[in-house]
Formats: structure tokens, sequence, C-alpha cells
């Protein structure tokens, strides 16, 4: 089935513990902490996740954003946050229509992903290494 993409939505697994995640079955690809990209449903699927858009939307989770003391926040790791805007690069390539967004802008009450996609994509530096 073809599905016309107009957001690609960021997210985290609220979790703390790496080897624990029982949200997984809500997003389409989850990026763990050592930047390891796992698909997890085929992009056709629709996710049932937020739906206002989950006919329109893939889903992408970064495993974390659950703090020690149980807060939800930015636990990403450097190469987590890496492999995760890599993903997000290579998704809007595929979907050039599509915005990419943070489950808080459709949940003003969701802290998820825990921090400001918009501005962490427009001031994100990826470690580049280019061979001479």
């Amino acid at each position: 089935m073809k599905r016309y993409i107009k957001q690609i939505v960021v997210h985290s697994t609220a979790t703390f513990d790496p080897k624990i995640s029982q949200h997984y079955g809500f997003f389409h690809y989850v990026v763990e902490r050592n930047g390891e990209i796992k698909k997890i449903h085929p992009e056709t699927t629709v996710i049932r996740h937020i739906v206002e858009v989950d006919n329109e939307a893939i889903h992408v989770a970064y495993n974390g954003g659950r703090n020690k003391a149980g807060a939800l926040g930015d636990t990403r790791t450097p190469v987590q946050e890496e492999a995760l805007f890599n993903k997000l690069v290579a998704l809007s390539v595929k979907y050039p229509a599509a915005k990419i967004i943070g489950h808080i802008e459709l949940d003003a009450t969701a802290n998820c992903p825990g921090f400001n996609v918009k501005e962490w994509l427009k001031n994100y530096e990826p470690d580049i290494n280019i061979a001479a």
C-alpha cells in the first residue's frame, strides 16, 4: 500500500534501561544508544500512535528519553544523535514533502522527544569525516 507521507514524527521511547522498551511497537524505526537503527515496521504500515497524523506519518524514536530519576528529557548519546540525524535526512530525501516534527508539536502535554526538533535540526553539525 502506497502512503502519502506528510510528517516524520520524532519521539523517544520514554525509557531509561537500554535493554527494556515496551514501546517499540509504536514506531517504524528506533535508534539505539549505540547508533544502531532498528526497523520495527515497514513504512507502508500505519502505526497507531498519534491519531491525527498516523495515516500520513513515519514515526522515528530514539531509545531513551527518561533519566535515572525517572523524569522525561533528552538522553541521546552522541552516536545516537548522529544516527538519528542521518535517518531523518534519509527519510526527508525519500519523502521531500514531509515535515520533520517532534511529538510535542502534535501534543503539547507530551514531553517527547525531550528536545526541540526544529531547533536541533537547524543547529546540529554532523561529524563528517572526509577521506583525503
